[in-house]
């Protein structure tokens, strides 16, 4: 299937690599509760830096809930 694609072009807030590397665990899951996703009110996930959307329905989260389960072996180590 062919999807529209739009360009966008935003500053974006983030934090830095050595910066997440050194937060604990409850520092990362605000971080992600208040800094990298959001719900908009037409219950639309979306990146809550750049606001583009992430998942529209429940199948999409679900998708992108087990594409990242399949990326989680790939990603720095246990911790």
């Amino acid at each position: 299937m062919a999807y529209k694609t739009i360009i966008v072009k935003t500053d974006v807030v983030s934090v830095d690599i050595p910066t997440m590397a050194g937060m604990s665990l409850q520092e990362y899951d605000e971080y992600l509760r208040n800094g990298l996703f959001s719900v908009d009110h037409h219950d639309v996930l979306r990146s809550a830096a750049a606001g583009y959307p992430l998942a529209v329905t429940r199948g999409q989260i679900k998708a992108l809930i087990t594409y990242l389960k399949e990326l989680a072996p790939k990603v720095g180590s246990e911790s």
